[in-house]
């Protein structure tokens, strides 16, 4: 009985670890690796399945936060939108970290480059898909 206890205990651990490794950021606007020339007006994150924000920054490569505003709701949800404010031509990196509904932690990051001749505009090339990268992290 001990046995079977034990390999139920494991098999559950393995399956929610399992389920939760799969979600991550599947697209991004800006995309990832994008190289702008015209500053976007919105950061859009979405995920492949319903998460809660935990934490968002972003930065550009002097280590200057961006401001950024957290959704006021706990709710779980696939796609977030942020307002941002006017960008100077610079690299910008946007780290993010995602709680799952059974309480794991996850924590990736994307990045984008905006040229000098985006600071006169504001419009968002078309979307694409691109790779963001993640790595799941223990309860903390």
């Amino acid at each position: 009985m001990k046995l079977f206890n034990n390999v139920l205990v494991v098999t559950s651990l393995f399956l929610s670890a399992s389920a939760f490794a799969h979600v991550g950021l599947s697209s991004s606007m800006p995309p990832n690796g994008a190289m702008l020339s015209q500053a976007p007006t919105t950061l859009e994150l979405t995920f492949t399945a319903p998460v809660r924000l935990v934490k968002l920054t972003m930065q550009d490569e002097k280590q200057q936060s961006v401001p950024l505003t957290l959704p006021s709701s706990a709710a779980s949800q696939a796609e977030f939108s942020f307002a941002l404010p006017a960008l100077n031509a610079a690299n910008y990196t946007v780290n993010w970290m995602i709680m799952g509904d059974d309480g794991h932690k996850m924590k990736g990051n994307m990045s984008f480059m905006l040229h000098d001749s985006g600071m006169n505009t504001r419009s968002a090339p078309p979307m694409t898909m691109e790779h963001e990268t993640s790595e799941h992290t223990a309860h903390q």
